[in-house]
């Protein structure tokens, strides 16, 4: 017998493969157990896929989950962080008129290719869904580059519209390439990282030249200081802002902020807003602040 209580949403533990008006149809990557969560984290139902397909359509009906938006935004996050790193952004998009689907990926315990064929699973899965645009952050950004790249049966259901990339290591990270060479650190990151080494990205695509583009980077105030005059392994925390550029890029822009999460900042959602919805990251209109 199931009894609905709050979870987490997931983290590193669960990948979603099922999105809609906030709900998600979650799996477990120890188990492969399914549950299905509504739109406040609450479990409705576990078990098998099929009994939570079926418990969702229940429940949208009793619920009259019918979505009157046909545009959706896509989050795709960084490697070692959940879906909860864009919760202020998306309340924002939804405030635009946006479905917004922060999508959550245990990048900790599957490949790169497994993790593209996640996502293409979620985006067939899709109701309702007109238009797709997509925000990525570092790593989900050349998960972006994959599955952009391959002709999934999703984008002939879908127009797909434009594309924020933040802070995405299109060059490689250096730390993170001298990690997947080291057996001890290849376990405990898993085997994800090895996408970090450049010479796996020099092999991925690169994002379509019909997709716009925009290139948005954050630098800390201290990231000059640093790379002038700190030692050359502490400056690969403070990258270039061109290395996150694409040869597709359309509008780029660097953002100086104090955030930890740099997608919390205000500054950093206002522009990617102005990117979706007019194609340039600086836009004479006003977003409205929640």
């Amino acid at each position: 017998m199931n009894f609905t209580f709050f979870t987490l949403g997931g983290k590193q533990f669960w990948e979603d493969v099922f999105f809609y008006q906030g709900w998600r149809i979650q799996r477990c990557v120890i188990t492969g157990r399914y549950r299905l969560l509504d739109a406040w984290d609450i479990r409705r139902e576990s078990g098998k896929l099929q009994k939570c397909q079926i418990a969702f359509i229940r429940y949208a009906k009793a619920y009259q989950l019918l979505s009157t938006k046909r545009k959706a935004v896509i989050f795709i996050h960084g490697f070692g962080r959940s879906k909860d790193m864009f919760k202020k952004m998306a309340s924002q998009f939804e405030s635009e008129g946006y479905v917004a689907a922060a999508i959550n990926i245990p990048t900790f315990f599957k490949s790169f290719e497994n993790i593209a064929l996640q996502l293409d699973l979620l985006l067939e899965n899709l109701k309702d869904i007109k238009e797709i645009n997509f925000v990525a952050y570092g790593f989900g950004g050349l998960v972006l580059r994959k599955i952009l790249s391959q002709s999934w049966r999703w984008k002939n259901n879908m127009r797909i519209g434009k594309v924020v990339t933040i802070n995405v290591p299109n060059r490689g990270a250096i730390w993170a390439e001298k990690a997947s060479h080291s057996p001890l650190l290849l376990k405990i990151f898993g085997p994800a990282i090895r996408i970090y080494d450049s010479d796996f990205i020099d092999q991925l695509p690169d994002f379509p030249s019909y997709i716009e583009l925009g290139a948005l980077t954050t630098r800390h105030p201290m990231g000059r200081f640093v790379s002038k005059f700190a030692p050359k392994l502490y400056r690969t925390f403070f990258p270039n802002p061109k290395d996150s550029h694409s040869a597709t890029t359309k509008d780029v822009i660097s953002i100086k902020t104090l955030h930890l999460n740099s997608c919390s900042a205000i500054k950093v959602i206002t522009h990617c807003i102005n990117f979706i919805k007019n194609g340039k990251f600086v836009s004479s209109q006003k977003i409205k602040k929640l």
